[in-house]
């Protein structure tokens, strides 16, 4: 069966192409200046199952994820605590991983920083301005986003649009909608460049980490549907722009929004809940049981009865597969056909939600309902020990592609 994956930039499913020997993605990470919350988490999570189904397809992935740890929020929170901001970026980037390795992302390859790559972005932004796209003016370096045509294609904002979203609000810049590559400062951390001391736009920082490693073009970039515009729009335009290569990314995945009863978690609204605060109430695989439940492009409502609800389903379901774990309903048949059937059946339908954009939903929907049969069964016959084996070994298989172990 085919794999179809949604690409935010085509606006459609597109067959997902098998002779990738080495996958490359890239994942916006984390600006690391406070804990991680379950609007990370989500996405996250997600990213984390998408991988895990490509290597069960035999895909090899390289999935990497930049920190950003050179931030105007980082300076001013450091300022706020008196700490100094590499401590402070060190000291939350060492909580971010560890919030990860507790919810069971481990498909990262590799963490990059955005401090440890100024040079690429210094070369990245003097190849922009001889290339007639970018300008230096008295605060930064800019982006002239009418010389990239192409701009607003991701989004899908118009010219007129565009120029009601302003980007940053800036004088001294030729349009609304330009972008900063660098800006100089006067005070704070920064570092030498061509046009004085300064630090990188946010967005170049990531298309610096992604060519370094990546080359100029590769196969996936992922983040939560708010970076669609401006941050992966701009990283689009600059990144072609520089190198001249199209596409700089062939397929676009975006995650939908988190949401605490029906508003958006932030912390002046003091529903911010962060990832170590709903471990200490529920389990890893609770949470990743719950945004499994859900398709990483649809919103997500999260509610106390949301979460306790997939607490109660993932229960429900490993007491219902328990029959599997053990010999006791076992008995010397030749064969357990339905069995057999059953979890033939189980392999296949998993699989077809899974081909269809990452369907998680779909795929827990046919384990519980395996798992259902599977107690039902029990209760009425033996089953042959060979088959117990390879249901439980299929049903693993298939669980830890989610990253929920049974």
């Amino acid at each position: 069966m085919p794999l179809y994956v949604y690409n935010s930039l085509s606006r459609k499913k597109e067959k997902f192409p098998r002779q990738i020997k080495d996958l490359k993605m890239f994942v916006c990470g984390p600006t690391v200046y406070d804990y991680a919350h379950l609007g990370h988490a989500r996405t996250y999570i997600a990213f984390d199952i998408i991988t895990r189904y490509l290597k069960a397809l035999g895909y090899s992935v390289n999935y990497l994820m930049n920190i950003t740890d050179v931030a105007d929020k980082i300076f001013e929170r450091a300022k706020d605590l008196n700490r100094n901001p590499r401590d402070l970026t060190r000291e939350f980037e060492q909580a971010f991983k560890d919030d990860m390795k507790a919810l069971g992302v481990n498909s990262i390859q590799a963490y990059e920083r955005a401090s440890d790559y100024i040079p690429e972005v210094i070369e990245q932004v003097s190849g922009l301005i001889k290339k007639g796209v970018a300008y230096e003016t008295q605060t930064g370096v800019y982006f002239e986003v009418n010389r990239f045509p192409k701009f607003g294609a991701l989004s899908g904002l118009n010219h007129e649009e565009l120029s009601l979203r302003r980007l940053e609000l800036c004088s001294t810049k030729k349009n609304p909608e330009d972008f900063s590559l660098w800006r100089k400062q006067q005070s704070g951390p920064s570092w030498d460049s061509p046009w004085g001391p300064g630090r990188p736009g946010w967005h170049a920082e990531d298309t610096a980490i992604s060519i370094q490693n990546f080359g100029e073009t590769y196969d996936i970039h992922g983040g939560a549907s708010e970076l669609m515009f401006p941050h992966h729009e701009a990283e689009i335009a600059q990144a072609e722009a520089y190198t001249g290569k199209t596409p700089f990314v062939k397929f676009w995945l975006h995650t939908g929004l988190l949401k605490v009863n029906g508003r958006k978690m932030s912390k002046s609204l003091g529903n911010m809940i962060l990832i170590r605060d709903a471990l200490r109430d529920y389990s890893t695989q609770d949470l990743r049981w719950y945004f499994a439940s859900f398709h990483y492009r649809e919103p997500v409502i999260l509610s106390k009865s949301s979460l306790r609800k997939a607490r109660s389903e993932f229960r429900a379901f490993s007491r219902n597969i328990n029959p599997l774990r053990n010999s006791q309903h076992a008995g010397k048949l030749s064969k357990s056909r339905k069995l057999d059937r059953l979890t033939t059946k189980l392999e296949h339908d998993f699989r077809k939600q899974m081909d269809d954009d990452f369907y998680s939903p779909g795929a827990l929907r046919a384990l519980s309902a395996y798992a259902a049969q599977v107690s039902k069964m029990a209760r009425r016959e033996t089953m042959n020990d060979h088959s117990r084996k390879r249901a439980y070994s299929v049903c693993s298989r298939l669980m830890d592609v989610l990253g929920i172990g049974i």
